[in-house]
């Protein structure tokens, strides 16, 4: 049985985002680093979904300020603020040893 959620694609609308790089940094922060930095002219960060494991990972929508910048591709769903179904604390912090029944 697989317990793994389907993967769905995100990214940044980069006309809403404000570009502070909150989700840059906490992506960084738990050692996914699906959030990267595009080298081109604007430096504008984009998530790499080799590396992303939304929806089993949900920080970069917790960190965001910017209301509907990150969405679901093929929906165009706003993330941000996130909806109460993404409201765990296990998707909120993926890297967390996980919990023994007692």
């Amino acid at each position: 049985m697989n317990t793994q959620p389907e993967k769905i694609a995100i990214r940044i609308d980069h006309d809403k985002c404000t570009e502070c790089r909150m989700c840059y940094v906490v992506c960084r922060e738990i050692n996914l680093n699906a959030v990267v930095i595009d080298p081109g002219p604007k430096h504008l960060h984009e998530i790499d979904m080799d590396r992303c494991t939304y929806p089993g990972c949900t920080v970069c929508l917790m960190y965001c300020p910017a209301p509907a910048s990150i969405v679901e591709t093929v929906s165009g769903l706003s993330l941000v603020p996130p909806p109460a179904r993404v409201w765990t604390e296990d998707k909120r912090w993926p890297r967390r040893a996980p919990r023994t029944g007692n």
